[in-house]
């Protein structure tokens, strides 16, 4: 790695409450076991995002990756790997996805100081890519970059967080984004990529995808598993109405019963399922009762 002057470079089961109603997602494996499956992907762009005034407005696409903060100098790294190739057949899913960064020390280790992702909120090119611009002709809305957290919120906690420092040179550093890779196979927003930003006393520089050494590339790291599709649950802010939905197009069967253990047995749903786009989705009124749902393997 370039030692470069840091001044210029650097479910399953969830419960949801409302004020109306208790839903309760259990979702079952699938009847027919898939072998598990792996993949090893290569950013498809990186670069690095310099806020140090004299420099909001150049590219260092080609250049190292950063989350060099000290002072008015704040870096930030964004990256973005192609998840076309990954096919989660049906009866099977995400099992872990790993971020791995190989960090230099050149400028000073992390100091305990959180490295933390988030998902990256609209395109961006890493040859027009500013701490101004996501593209030569469109602007962020914050400098600095769009960027969301858990719950696709603006002010959500991050994906992922490390505070390592590594023992050596090339070490790498490495984070478990299973959450965010998983909310992109299973199509719950859109894949822009993701950025690493930290705070002040953090010195830690990565190695960027156009190293002259492949063992120091940026990796992730992908492992898929047997199992159904994750439900997604939201609630429509327009009708109040909540809407339960999950990948794929009669793959799995809905099955609902009351919430009392003493209720009926499972069944299966009589709710009409709507499809579009390769997903499918139950809507449920605001006057429902509380009830179980999951999905069974059809």
């Amino acid at each position: 790695m370039r030692r470069l002057r840091p001044s210029i470079r650097p479910a399953t089961y969830s419960r949801v409450m409302t004020s109306y109603t208790a839903v309760c997602l259990l979702v079952l494996a699938g009847a027919r076991p898939l072998a598990a499956a792996s993949y090893e992907l290569l950013p498809n762009q990186d670069a690095r995002i310099l806020g140090l005034p004299g420099y909001e407005n150049a590219n260092f696409g080609a250049d190292i990756l950063s989350v060099y903060t000290q002072g008015h100098n704040i870096q930030r790294t964004l990256m973005q790997f192609d998840l076309n190739g990954v096919v989660l057949e049906p009866g099977q899913r995400l099992a872990s996805a790993t971020l791995s960064l190989a960090a230099s020390l050149g400028f000073g280790g992390s100091n305990g100081k959180a490295t933390e992702i988030y998902a990256v909120a609209r395109p961006w090119t890493e040859t027009g890519l500013t701490w101004n611009r996501a593209t030569p002709s469109t602007p962020w809305s914050v400098p600095g970059g769009d960027f969301l957290g858990r719950g696709w919120a603006a002010n959500g906690q991050p994906f992922a967080v490390s505070t390592a420092t590594p023992a050596q040179n090339g070490e790498p550093i490495t984070w478990d984004v299973r959450e965010l890779v998983d909310q992109w196979l299973e199509g719950f927003a859109p894949n822009h990529g993701l950025l690493l930003k930290s705070y002040e006393g953090n010195g830690l520089v990565f190695t960027q995808r156009e190293s002259s050494s492949a063992d120091l590339r940026p990796v992730l790291r992908l492992v898929t598993e047997p199992g159904p599709p994750r439900l997604r649950i939201e609630r429509d802010v327009a009708t109040d109405d909540v809407v339960l939905s999950w990948r794929g197009v009669g793959t799995a069967v809905l099955q609902e019963r009351a919430a009392l253990a003493s209720g009926p047995a499972w069944a299966d749903s009589a709710l009409p399922v709507a499809t579009a786009n390769g997903r499918s989705a139950v809507t449920l009124a605001p006057e429902a009762t509380a009830r179980l749902y999951r999905l069974r393997p059809k």
